[in-house]
């Protein structure tokens, strides 16, 4: 019994550590590079004028005006491969790096975003 329960908890820890290098890695300005419709293979890029970025602090997330969601700022936190934006539902982490970041959501019908870190 005492195994189980120390393998429990050890799962428990790599599993927090693994969010907290996420979140880590999100922190920070990330630019729109494009925006697919998955159900109809549509790209869409932002104009030259638009300045569509999310920016992820500690505390909460901000997403630009020129992003299909809106000008809004949403608590936030990981869950396994998942962002948590509370009161409007989760968003899959698809690809994540220190300089790349692909989500897809289902908020609207299924779209996927992909980012650029901001220097």
């Amino acid at each position: 019994m005492k195994k189980l329960i120390l393998i429990l908890f050890a799962f428990i820890i790599l599993g927090c550590d693994q969010n907290l290098k996420k979140k880590g890695v999100l922190l920070g300005t990330w630019d729109a590079i494009s925006a697919t419709d998955i159900e109809t293979g549509e790209v869409s890029f932002p104009e030259s004028d638009e300045l569509a970025f999310v920016e992820f602090k500690s505390d909460s997330l901000y997403l630009s005006p020129d992003l299909s969601l809106g000008d809004k700022v949403f608590a936030w936190r990981i869950e396994g491969d998942s962002i948590v934006l509370f009161d409007e539902g989760n968003v899959y982490i698809k690809e994540l790096t220190k300089n790349k970041l692909v989500v897809e959501y289902d908020f609207f019908g299924k779209t996927q975003l992909n980012f650029k870190k901001r220097k």
